[in-house]
């Protein structure tokens, strides 16, 4: 249980579960203290499923809307309308999960960084945050970012990059993810990164259905888990779990503008 410590899982692929599971899911994480999930979209398919959840659950999910590295050779015109009148719903709160993944090239290099430059600006011109993929991409990513600093906010979700590429995500003024990787007996490079970062520039995640937390490895990931990732940081910095809580949540509300009272915000 959560000793009413309020967490949110700030990166959770809802869409990816039965559409008759989630309440349960929501449910069984409100339990555990998990009180609000970000669900991002990654495709043409389940873009408005995204949305539609976040509707379907106004005080416990907001949706992200942007088109995952894997799926980038898929954006077209069409798609780029149904992206942009997405972020007109008021239960989305971001850009993503876009960025770049250079280790399965689901789509070619070209049309990633095509797709992936134009929901940048997209989210400049719109104001919202980004949520960032990254996988053996990161010159190319880091390099992105950098052309728009000052501007461009977000978050590097899953983060797994080493202790340098951490601080220049600070610096950079993006907030980090981190996931149930922390809590792997093998992810010393994980933890050697957590080591280096200001916990109020912390998200903790689930990115459920994949990556689930110790003693769940190899299980289907769930909301529910994510205060093993708080508590998993909250060992690593020497702090209380209730002060991990407070500051993820403060830091999701801040980069999200979700700060109104949610989750049980009544005006999405």
């Amino acid at each position: 249980m959560s000793d009413n410590f309020t967490w949110i899982d700030s990166h959770a692929h809802l869409t990816m579960f039965g559409r008759d599971e989630v309440p349960e899911i929501i449910q069984r994480a409100a339990g555990h203290g998990v009180e609000g999930v970000l669900v991002p979209a990654t495709s043409r398919d389940d873009l408005d499923r995204a949305i539609g959840l976040s509707e379907d659950h106004p005080h416990r999910i907001v949706a992200a809307v942007g088109i995952h590295p894997h799926e980038a050779a898929s954006l077209d015109t069409d798609l780029k309308r149904r992206i942009e009148r997405g972020l007109e719903r008021p239960s989305v709160v971001a850009v993503g999960e876009i960025g770049l993944d250079y280790h399965y090239m689901n789509s070619p290099r070209e049309d990633q960084l095509a797709a992936f430059t134009w929901q940048l600006d997209l989210a400049l011109e719109t104001g919202y945050p980004v949520i960032l993929h990254n996988r053996e991409s990161w010159d190319d990513l880091e390099t992105r970012i950098a052309e728009r600093q000052g501007a461009l906010r977000g978050v590097c979700h899953s983060f797994s990059e080493g202790p340098e590429e951490a601080r220049r995500v600070m610096d950079l003024g993006l907030r980090i993810g981190i996931s149930g990787m922390v809590t792997f007996k093998a992810a010393h490079n994980i933890r050697e990164m957590v080591a280096v970062l200001e916990p109020s520039q912390v998200l903790v995640e689930t990115d459920s259905p994949f990556l689930a937390p110790t003693p769940h490895r190899g299980k289907r990931n769930e909301p529910s888990y994510v205060p093993l990732v708080g508590q998993c940081l909250a060992e690593q910095w020497g702090k209380p779990t209730r002060e991990i809580a407070s500051l993820s949540t403060t830091c999701f509300s801040e980069l999200f503008a979700v700060c109104d009272g949610w989750p049980g915000r009544p005006d999405l």
